[in-house]
């Protein structure tokens, strides 16, 4: 996994304050598909790539144990600090390499996380440690829609053709832009699921700060350091200028959807 972009303790804060949130229907979406050949109590989940722990909290009321792991240190501290779940913990590890015994686990989950991953290796862990009939889940974002058609059009625009459409790392165009259509999986029978979506009402600057989480965003500060600043600034202002609102930039809600798409498979019984 690439992890040079997610490495500092600045963006872990951002991460942890701005990132949306997924949502409880996603989790019972997930563990109804692993209750479909599992009817003991779920005893174990890991979540992949889990940031500053947001995605591994909604499978808490679900199993006994959720182990969150991510190879950024940042990350993972602010995740065990603002933990205050006694089934959840979190742990620096690769996803390649996850500190589980054998057959131990009945679900793998990893959101926005998969593209990052060496997927061969990756998926040959995810068979050592599912348990037969175990569940990997793995789901993404991209191109988040406004209630506002000028105001999608600028983000897109923000994120495909201005000065950030040379640093989309090559897994991402790979991956991510294929909406995981391209993306490997360990088993036959995947069940994919376009129905869901994250919704929420943010201020444009709060969306500026969720968008400086990206890693394009980040690569284009590796690259440009004293430009990293200014191109906040001017997607600020045009979103703002595009509402032809007279509010004060920081009182403006704008609606914001970041549609779902979402692949399971269960590993076999044999």
């Amino acid at each position: 996994m690439s992890n040079h972009l997610f490495s500092e303790a600045d963006h872990a804060e951002l991460y942890q304050k701005y990132r949306p949130k997924w949502s409880s229907e996603f989790a019972e979406k997930v563990v109804t598909f692993v209750k479909e050949k599992k009817s003991s109590p779920l005893l174990h989940a890991v979540d992949i790539g889990c940031g500053s722990g947001q995605s591994s909290e909604i499978l808490a009321p679900h199993f006994q144990h959720v182990l969150g792991i991510d190879v950024s240190e940042p990350q993972i501290a602010m995740a065990s600090a603002n933990n205050k779940l006694n089934n959840v913990e979190y742990r620096v590890a690769p996803a390649e390499s996850i500190p589980v015994p054998d057959e131990s686990v009945d679900l793998v989950m990893c959101l926005e996380a998969a593209h990052w991953f060496d997927m061969e290796k990756f998926n040959a862990e995810v068979d050592r440690v599912l348990v037969p009939g175990g569940c990997l889940a793995v789901a993404g974002t991209i191109e988040e829609k406004f209630s506002q058609d000028e105001l999608t059009n600028i983000s897109h625009e923000f994120l495909r053709q201005g000065p950030m459409k040379d640093c989309w790392h090559e897994n991402l165009v790979r991956y991510l832009f294929t909406e995981y259509r391209t993306l490997p999986m360990p088993y036959d029978g995947v069940i994919r699921d376009e129905s869901m979506s994250i919704e929420t009402d943010l201020t444009i600057p709060q969306y500026v700060n969720l968008a400086s989480t990206i890693s394009p965003y980040r690569e284009f500060c590796r690259r440009n350091p004293e430009d990293k600043g200014a191109l906040l600034q001017n997607l600020q202002k045009s979103l703002y200028e595009a509402t032809a609102s007279t509010k004060p930039v920081e009182e403006l809600i704008v609606h914001v959807m970041f549609p779902i798409f979402l692949l399971m498979v269960r590993k076999p019984q044999v």
